[in-house]
């Protein structure tokens, strides 16, 4: 925790970014970097019928940070995936807050 989910982004390209981008955002977050996970989701968008490769599309699955936090990584996160994929047009970064008390790992909840 937190969980990434990375759509619109070759798995070779999301695989080096969990190399890089997971110290970066641990730093930011003062968190341990093994708390971080970043998930490839096999996925195509379309618009109108055509296929659009022009999106990536970032979801940050964590428990709630201060506004400062969430620009930080945005900003992290969105200069990651410029640098390793400099095709893109579009770069979208939403975060979901989960509540502590209903998230479990391992059986036991936060």
């Amino acid at each position: 925790m937190p969980h990434i989910r990375v759509y619109g982004m070759s798995e070779s390209i999301v695989a080096n970014l969990s190399d890089t981008l997971v110290d970066v955002l641990a730093e930011i977050c003062q968190a341990k970097a093994e708390s971080f996970i970043i998930d490839w989701v096999n996925s195509q968008s379309y618009r109108r019928g055509q296929s659009v490769s022009e999106t990536a599309q970032i979801e940050v699955l964590w428990f709630p940070k201060d506004p400062e936090t969430h620009h930080r990584a945005e900003r992290a996160i969105r200069e990651a995936v410029t640098c390793a994929y400099p095709e893109l047009k579009h770069t979208v970064v939403m975060f979901r807050e989960l509540t502590p008390s209903t998230y479990y790992n391992d059986g036991k909840h936060y």
